[in-house]
């Protein structure tokens, strides 16, 4: 996990929950999206990565789900990195 993405992992989050339904998926964002999947798995939020795992399932909805969550694990792990 690249925590110098971390920052923009944070932005994309807020501005995927500040649009929440409405959010239009971008594929230029698509390797901000497999980071924020490789850092739920690599701490072990495992409910959270069983919904990224869940077949026909975009992992856009999984974040617009899950999008306060993904925002402080975020934060705690920017936290971690300073």
């Amino acid at each position: 996990m690249d925590k110098n993405k971390l920052p923009e992992m944070l932005a994309f989050l807020q501005k995927v929950s500040e649009m929440n339904e409405d959010t239009v998926y971008d594929s230029s964002g698509e390797y901000l999206v497999n980071a924020i999947i490789d850092l739920v798995r690599d701490k072990g939020f495992t409910s959270i990565s069983e919904d990224f795992n869940t077949p026909f399932i975009h992992p856009m909805i999984t974040i617009q789900k899950w999008a306060k969550e993904l925002k402080r694990i975020v934060i705690e792990n920017f936290s971690e990195k300073n």
